[in-house]
């Protein structure tokens, strides 16, 4: 089946990259890296503006079961880095969170020690629906930073331009049928000239609500779909399948 959408809009973990890549690498590479990274980018101001956040998203996480406080003595470098331990065990979305990842992805792109992992469908697919006439953007939790060093640092090298604009959740949750309305608007198209990507069916799902078309990808290494809750979706392997 041609897509007839304009707009194709990507999920990254899970549809155009592996979740292994994303658990395995990654997150260790932070968790990894953390406290070195903050002794030596404390004074920084791109860290003071991520510390800010840190220290508004803890006023919002106040009540939250097993919160870590920021402190502001002697201890806060510490206290952060308990913090953004805490969040990542929780797997939280917290844009404060995300864009301290972010950050510290970069220097390991870098550096050289991280590669954006892709499906080798990935490239080839997106540059076929480029030359159709198709606009792609990405929509991740993981921040906008963090996504273009994936695809500027990848392993069949510098990809960005593929990508028109990179979303995350500045324009709301993925599970949120208003982010994706949001998106349109930003990118001045109606929902239903979107043609959003994912691996996850509550995503899909808010895509639906929105107006947009959605449709589902199953990967090596992905939660399997529950097949009532998937059935009414077109199910593809690969993005081969849209050409």
């Amino acid at each position: 089946m041609p897509v007839n959408e304009n707009v194709i809009l990507l999920d990254i973990e899970g549809t155009i990259t592996s979740i292994s890549f994303v658990k395995d690498t990654l997150f260790p590479y932070v968790t990894n890296v953390l406290e070195d990274y903050i002794e030596k980018h404390w004074g920084d101001e791109s860290f003071q503006q991520d510390l800010e956040l840190l220290r508004a998203q803890a006023v919002i996480d106040s009540n939250v079961e097993g919160f870590v406080p920021i402190s502001a003595d002697d201890n806060a470098k510490k206290s952060v880095i308990n913090n953004v331990l805490w969040q990542m065990s929780k797997d939280r979305k917290t844009t404060a969170l995300k864009q301290l990842q972010g950050h510290i992805w970069k220097d390991g792109y870098e550096s050289g020690l991280l590669k954006g992992h892709l499906y080798e469908d990935v490239i080839p697919a997106l540059n076929k629906l480029t030359n159709l006439g198709k606009k792609i953007y990405t929509y991740s939790s993981g921040s906008t930073e963090a996504q273009k060093y994936l695809f500027q640092y990848s392993m069949y090298g510098d990809v960005s331009g593929l990508f028109l604009k990179y979303f995350d959740t500045k324009m709301g949750l993925k599970g949120s049928e208003t982010s994706y309305i949001n998106i349109a608007n930003e990118i001045n198209v109606s929902c239903s000239d979107i043609l959003f990507l994912t691996d996850v069916v509550a995503e899909a799902e808010a895509a639906i609500k929105a107006g947009c078309n959605s449709t589902l990808l199953v990967r090596p290494g992905n939660v399997p779909l529950d097949p009532e809750n998937s059935s009414k979706f077109r199910i593809i392997k690969t993005l081969d399948e849209l050409l």
